[in-house]
């Protein structure tokens, strides 16, 4: 891997131009002949990363729209695509990719791992959605959603490892508006919002 080594040294002394000496500047004097000056030096260390540039396009938002109570206690998925793209990838080593994590803002390891929408007037008020890196046809109940295995890293789940401009990944988010039924629907009517929150890193190929 190429490294870059920033290297930078400082010297201090004390220098007698003309007749002005700086401030901390000390004299040798029959009295004081012997004096000492402080040499200081700084080594920034190596950044591997030094030469990477990259630009990962996250949705600014992704909006599930109206969501209906179902008249049966059954399934009743609501389905919204959603993208991420690199933009601009340039510096890599043939061994590395810009990793992506989401999480929903809330989760944590030891705590929810699960992605939602909320009541904006009332937090007590959830609805629970799942993250696809894929799109789902025919209305199937796909397993694969990444966030069914528990959160073992407080950056989030990973999402996906992107080596080079135009990779991307579309993806589906999906509520099940079964969570919706039986309840009094007046007591839910509101505006949800939530926020999942990307993290983007540098890493090695798995």
């Amino acid at each position: 891997m190429n490294t870059k080594r920033l290297l930078a040294i400082g010297l201090v002394g004390a220098i007698a131009v003309s007749s002005a000496l700086s401030v901390s500047a000390a004299d040798l004097t029959k009295d004081n002949p012997t004096g000492q000056t402080e040499v200081t030096g700084q080594i920034l260390g190596n950044d591997p990363d030094g030469n990477v540039s990259y630009i990962i396009r996250i949705p600014d938002l992704v909006d599930f729209g109206v969501l209906t109570q179902p008249k049966v206690n059954e399934d009743s998925f609501k389905d919204v695509p959603y993208t991420v793209e690199a933009i601009e990838i340039t510096g890599l080593e043939t061994d590395e990719q810009v990793s992506v994590y989401v999480r929903d803002q809330n989760a944590s390891v030891d705590g929810s791992h699960q992605f939602f929408i909320t009541n904006k007037a009332d937090a007590d008020k959830q609805l629970e959605y799942d993250v696809y890196t894929h799109s789902l046809e025919n209305d199937q109940v796909y397993t694969d959603n990444i966030n069914r295995p528990a959160m073992t890293s407080a950056i989030g789940y990973y999402l996906n490892g992107f080596t080079q401009v135009g990779e991307a990944v579309n993806g589906m988010l999906r509520l099940n508006q079964a969570q919706l039924y039986g309840v009094n629907i007046n007591d839910y009517v509101g505006d949800y919002s939530g926020y999942m929150v990307f993290h983007s890193a540098v890493e090695t190929q798995p």
